[in-house]
């Protein structure tokens, strides 16, 4: 009797979106670094945002025919480029990368894997190096817990997330431009477990043209506070003392902007974050509404 042969297995899909603007310098790199991965059921798409530099004629020579290449005639910035790119996906597992960044070899393998073995978990990140224009490292990157949200982007430059997340989030959000990726970690974490794997799988380049050196961390800032106020009622992971204290930072931040209105605003969402906030604040609140009234009536 003829032993019949197995099946072969079919490794889920990863979609991979690349967007780029005026990025030929280092876009190559970040493209090899796509098509060396040991995992091969992988899908790029490039979303050329709109360069003026010679970023087509160079993304052009690159006929892997799981490269597919999409421009925009205007340029919409990260946050766009990223929806465009997404709503083209067809993966099971979705990440994107930068135009100078790229990927170590067994990057997409081993957090494919880490995503199969923990079928709780809707993002995995991991380590990452810092290097230099040149590729040389210039120190590691240890990630820290998905808690750390609350105090910035612990997540990184180097993850995987299940379709589900892309779902359930509906995108990036287009006017979080500078923080759109802290903002999609925050929402994430409301629906999702979110989870490090400590490996280094990726390298992050610092040189002076990229996006983090040209914007100043005061205007970063500022985009995250606001992802933080609008989601962080919603983030019930967070303890209520915690978001109480969060808030007031947001606070002190405000009030360092000579922004009142926000001031206050966050003083009261802290207050109403914590029962024992609230009752402090009260006791405030009406001690000086007395004191006011008696003056008034003298």
């Amino acid at each position: 009797m003829k032993r019949r042969e197995a099946a072969p297995v079919i490794e889920p899909l990863i979609s991979i979106v690349l967007p780029t603007h005026n990025g030929s310098h280092y876009v190559e790199d970040s493209i090899r670094s796509c098509i060396s991965q040991s995992y091969k059921n992988w899908e790029l798409i490039i979303v050329d945002d709109a360069s003026t530099d010679d970023t087509p004629m160079k993304i052009a020579t690159f006929t892997d025919t799981r490269v597919r290449i999409v421009r925009h005639q205007t340029n919409r910035r990260l946050p766009g480029a990223l929806n465009t790119g997404f709503s083209l996906a067809g993966g099971e597992y979705l990440t994107w990368t930068s135009d100078d960044n790229y990927y170590r070899p067994a990057a997409l393998q081993e957090m494919v894997a880490f995503l199969r073995e923990h079928p709780n978990v809707g993002v995995v990140y991991t380590d990452y190096s810092i290097v230099d224009e040149r590729g040389a490292v210039i120190y590691n990157i240890s990630v820290s817990d998905p808690e750390e949200l609350i105090h910035g982007n612990c997540v990184g430059s180097s993850f995987l997330y299940r379709r589900e997340v892309q779902v359930k989030l509906g995108g990036y959000s287009e006017d979080m431009f500078l923080a759109e990726d802290y903002d999609f970690w925050v929402r994430a974490s409301i629906s999702f477990c979110l989870a490090p794997l400590h490996k280094d799988l990726y390298c992050h380049r610092f040189h002076p043209g990229s996006l983090t050196s040209r914007y100043t961390r005061e205007r970063v800032l500022a985009v995250v506070e606001k992802s933080l106020a609008r989601n962080l009622g919603k983030m019930s992971w967070v303890s209520p003392s915690m978001k109480s204290e969060v808030f007031r930072r947001l606070a002190r931040e405000a009030a360092r902007r000579g922004e009142k209105g926000s001031v206050v605003k966050y003083m009261l969402h802290s207050a109403f974050s914590s029962p024992p906030e609230f009752l402090v604040f009260a006791k405030a609140y009406l001690g000086r509404r007395g004191f006011l009234l008696s003056r008034s009536r003298r």
